[in-house]
């Protein structure tokens, strides 16, 4: 973002001039590095608190008070203290002719674009004598002796990645959020480094580096960051779909068709949808005749697919039971929708038929479901 230097200097003469020792920001970004961080209503530990803010979620910085950052909250003026909050924005001034824009932190890396004295960037990072800068809808990186700013030095580190993480190896095709209250992103590899953006449990991403405490992946949208490794799953083999709306359909297909067996008497080791099944043979033949495959027994096909959480379950989903009264899966159904899975049972309901998992049985026997539809 390249814009004029003479509007900006005149816009903060003026506005420094009316509210005293608060030095004005021009609507630069910042945001907290942990949960609950109070907002004040002045800078200081004994104003009265606005409100809370978490990690991951960016503020307008308004101004700053000593080691106090003003921001906008909620259309309030409030004060973080610099202990709990980051500048991830700021904007600096050129300070030379036909300065290089490059790719990377080094003199080695390529041009992408140059600037001139008195063009403005809005600068997000800083790395080793360099800036990192937004121009022209991308990243880049400027010298930092060809830019100015009172509050560069403010902003986060960046390009200090672990370097012992490496490239993914060509096995590697994806990695899972197994965090069940959802993962950081993070801009690097790095506990203090800013948040991206909180990746939900059994998010699927692409890897492109791994590292025995971090991953760096890519998200649906194109997103790079850096994740905790204690926190994803690194697998190779068929990626699933990320399309949670073409998965869902293809899950009401596959209900659609199960329900005709309804009634199909339970044979133990039957695969014989008209003829007769058993729990694991109803849904490996429901499933194979829509080319999924999956193993055979209840307890090897716990193994397939990825987890789901039960409050996230949609149609076409396998829910999983320990019917024997142990910690063993030993009976499995698919999941229809509104509380209902289908399955096969030697029990009162003998044969295929519904149940709800809410019912006395299904919930205290429920051990997790998978979610086996690409």
């Amino acid at each position: 973002m390249i814009t004029s230097k003479l509007i900006r200097q005149i816009c903060l003469t003026t506005v420094c001039a009316m509210i005293g020792t608060t030095t004005v920001f021009a609507a630069d970004m910042g945001q907290a590095t942990g949960n609950n961080v109070n907002v004040r209503t002045a800078a200081g530990t004994d104003a009265e608190v606005l409100g809370k803010i978490q990690t991951g979620s960016n503020y307008t910085v308004t101004g700053k008070s000593g080691s106090w950052y003003q921001i906008d909250y909620n259309g309030q003026i409030g004060f973080v203290s610099g202990d709990y909050f980051q500048l991830t924005e700021t904007e600096g001034t050129v300070t030379g002719t036909d300065v290089n824009i490059r790719s990377d932190a080094t003199t080695s890396s390529n041009v992408i674009g140059s600037v001139n004295t008195g063009d403005t960037l809005t600068a997000v990072g800083r790395s080793d004598g360099w800036y990192q800068v937004q121009y022209q809808g991308r990243e880049g990186y400027i010298s930092e002796d060809y830019l100015f700013g009172d509050y560069l030095s403010s902003l986060t580190v960046v390009g200090t990645a672990n370097p012992e993480i490496t490239q993914a190896s060509a096995d590697v095709q994806y990695a899972m959020v197994t965090a069940n209250s959802g993962l950081k992103l993070r801009k690097e590899a790095s506990l203090n480094s800013i948040v991206l953006t909180v990746l939900p449990y059994g998010t699927v991403l692409d890897v492109d580096r791994v590292g025995p405490e971090w991953v760096r992946v890519i998200t649906d949208d194109g997103q790079k960051g850096y994740v905790s490794a204690e926190y994803v799953s690194v697998r190779s083999g068929e990626k699933p779909s990320r399309s949670s709306s073409s998965a869902s359909a293809k899950g009401a297909e596959i209900v659609a068709y199960a329900k005709q067996f309804i009634g199909t008497p339970y044979v133990w080791g039957g695969t014989d949808l008209n003829n007769g099944v058993d729990c694991s043979g109803f849904v490996y033949a429901v499933l194979r005749d829509f080319g999924i495959s999956v193993n055979r027994s209840s307890s090897s096909m716990a193994s397939n697919g990825i987890e789901v959480a039960k409050s996230e379950l949609q149609a076409g989903d396998l829910v999983f039971f320990n019917s024997g009264g142990n910690s063993a899966i030993s009976h499995v159904g698919i999941y229809m929708g509104d509380g209902n899975y289908i399955h096969s049972t030697d029990g009162a309901a003998y044969g295929v038929t519904v149940t709800s998992l809410n019912s006395g049985y299904s919930a205290n026997t429920y051990v997790t479901a998978r979610r086996v539809i690409r």
